[in-house]
């Protein structure tokens, strides 16, 4: 099995609702997303996947969707 894995940073913000302690403040975090891509072949390049497809696609949404962003719990 090969495998290709990206990682990207990001922060955010939250607050624990109905929480004892001080999470229940508005805080932030810096977090980090883990993609991990597997295949049993590689492909014509010898590759799984280029990591500018990882980063072009999986990058722009997490920046668009979680970095800098308030997480909400409902």
């Amino acid at each position: 099995m090969y495998t290709v894995t990206k990682e990207i940073h990001f922060c955010y913000g939250h607050r624990l609702l109905n929480h004892k302690g001080k999470c229940r403040y508005l805080h932030g975090h810096n977090a980090t997303a883990v993609i991990r891509l597997e295949s049993s072949k590689l492909d014509e390049l010898g590759m799984v996947c280029d990591f500018s497809d990882i980063g072009g696609f999986v990058k722009r949404w997490v920046d668009s969707e979680l970095d800098h962003n308030m997480l909400m719990h409902q």
